[in-house]
């Protein structure tokens, strides 16, 4: 090959290149152009995918204020502070759930665990003439099971027959304790046993 034939290739070479980067510069701004229009000049294109997920597993965001622990925020969404381990799992929280304000929690699609917060409703006694005389507020659950001699049915457990009892499923351990020589496992009852719903003092 010869000097003129050598030049030639190495121009073309060269020609090739230069265009190359012409085109991915034009290229390149003008994506830079139609994300401004989009986002307003201002914010940064996301190019990641979002989790399809997410809203099947998580049913909220919630942003911690001054004085928030992981009892009562699981309270808050499941009625349950036994809860507060799935909202540790979620989040990737150390075991001891330290919390500090402005951090976001992702709150977990989960089932609700034992009943901690007793629903209340009013009775409103009226007159004949439909004035009110009497407005009480009254746990939900609580005097559908009266104190004294009780038959186990399927699905009991001492938690659910104290918020029947007494409105208060952590008063369980009174009715276990009536009742220990029956059931020495609090986490077994029979159905069709006779039991004692004692009175609270």
């Amino acid at each position: 090959m010869n000097e003129n034939t050598i030049s030639t290739l190495m121009g073309a070479v060269v020609i090739v290149v230069i265009a190359g980067l012409i085109f991915n510069y034009f290229r390149t701004s003008n994506l830079k152009t139609w994300q401004g229009v989009l986002l307003n000049d201002q914010e940064v294109a996301n190019t990641d995918k979002k989790d399809a997920s997410t809203n099947e597993t998580v049913i909220a965001t919630y942003k911690v204020v001054k004085g928030d622990d992981l009892w009562h925020i699981s309270e808050n969404y499941y009625k349950s502070g036994y809860n507060y381990v799935d909202i540790i799992k979620e989040n990737k929280l150390s075991s001891n759930g330290v919390i500090t304000p402005g951090m976001e929690l992702r709150i977990p699609k989960v089932n609700p665990k034992k009943l901690t917060v007793i629903e209340t409703k009013k009775e409103i006694t009226l007159s004949d003439k439909g004035d009110v005389i009497k407005e009480t507020a009254k746990p939900e659950g609580k005097g559908t099971l009266e104190t004294g001699e009780y038959t186990t049915q399927k699905g009991d457990s001492y938690w659910k027959l104290a918020v029947r009892a007494y409105g208060d499923g952590y008063q369980w351990t009174k009715i276990y304790w009536a009742n220990k020589k029956v059931f020495a496992n609090p986490d077994m009852i029979y159905t069709g046993v006779k039991i004692l719903i004692p009175v609270l003092e």
